[in-house]
């Protein structure tokens, strides 16, 4: 089963927390990233981003708003990427936009870096839902390391239930 977005979901507070949680495997060294480049790989973050650039690994969607920590500026990205898309998302949100340029994403040939006015934390709860059987999507959890997912169906079923309970299906 596939969520479609018709509308811009504001997670609540008390939701977020579920999406923040340490995953069951978490990379601690910035140099373990490269068993990656034999996989189709997301990249949700700047850090992350810059990570798999610096190790020669272009991801197939990096999503990046150009700011860590929220607060710290990041330099623009390199031009690595077949396109570049940009949206508005919200703190805290799935926009409209960010939902449909993921799927635009994986439904076209070659790489994309979605620049996000605004903030991409959530980002890879889509990414997740859309990407193909085995592909992983990374992000940075702060202070900590860089979560690591390898989408399937079980992990695909679990996003859903969490959104879900959001939407108060």
């Amino acid at each position: 089963m596939q969520l479609k977005l018709d509308k811009d979901i504001v997670i609540p507070q008390k939701f977020r927390q579920i999406f923040s949680q340490t995953p069951d495997v978490l990379i601690t060294k910035e140099s373990q990233i490269e068993f990656l480049s034999s996989k189709m790989l997301v990249t949700v973050g700047d850090v992350v981003t810059a990570t798999a650039i610096r190790y020669k690994i272009i991801p197939k969607l990096s999503i990046v708003d150009f700011k860590t920590k929220r607060d710290e500026i990041l330099p623009s990205m390199p031009n690595k990427w077949d396109r570049r898309i940009s949206v508005k998302n919200e703190p805290g949100s799935i926009s409209v936009d960010l939902w449909n340029s993921i799927e635009t994403a994986f439904k076209s040939k070659g790489n994309t870096l979605i620049e996000v006015d605004g903030e991409e934390d959530l980002a890879s709860i889509p990414a997740i839902l859309m990407a193909p059987d085995g592909a992983i999507v990374i992000y940075g959890v702060p202070d900590k390391g860089i979560a690591v997912y390898e989408v399937g169906e079980h992990l695909r079923q679990m996003v859903i239930s969490d959104m879900e309970k959001i939407r108060g299906e």
